[in-house]
């Protein structure tokens, strides 16, 4: 093996080193999310802090119906940022599909927090037709 070839074979051996050390270093910096469906209703999820959480609802918007969150009514001070509350995609093309109502939180801090959502006409007195509640830890 002549010099510039062990050269370029040290530099290879380099490169792969530098890039599989890297990618060790940030493997403990990667955020998770946590998508949570009507299944988990009732259930305490733990997190890590940093972590993502997608709460997806089952709903149709074309009834006038919507999911929204009820308790806490703020959650200043509380470990769960609101990146998204309440958004609406149908999982059909057809008029009057069902679809997901959509809730993004990021864990920002430690502590626990309960989530309680209903699903109900906004600006109706009646009682919701459904609830949904999760207890959220962040670690």
């Amino acid at each position: 093996m002549n010099g510039m070839s062990a050269v370029c074979l040290r530099r290879r051996i380099f490169v792969v080193a530098f890039l599989v050390a890297v990618a060790f270093g940030l493997s403990g910096c990667l955020v998770s999310t946590h998508v949570l469906t009507d299944d988990d209703n009732g259930k305490i999820e733990a997190v890590d802090l940093g972590d993502g959480i997608l709460i997806r609802l089952s709903g149709n918007a074309s009834t006038g119906f919507q999911w929204e969150r009820t308790s806490p009514t703020d959650l200043e001070g509380s470990p769960l940022e609101p990146i998204e509350e309440g958004s609406y995609g149908s999982l059909g093309s057809a008029v009057g599909s069902p679809g997901l109502f959509s809730f993004r939180y990021n864990a920002i801090g430690p502590g626990t927090v309960t989530l309680t959502f209903a699903y109900r006409q906004p600006g109706e007195d009646e009682p919701p037709v459904a609830t949904y509640t999760v207890v959220i830890w962040v670690r």
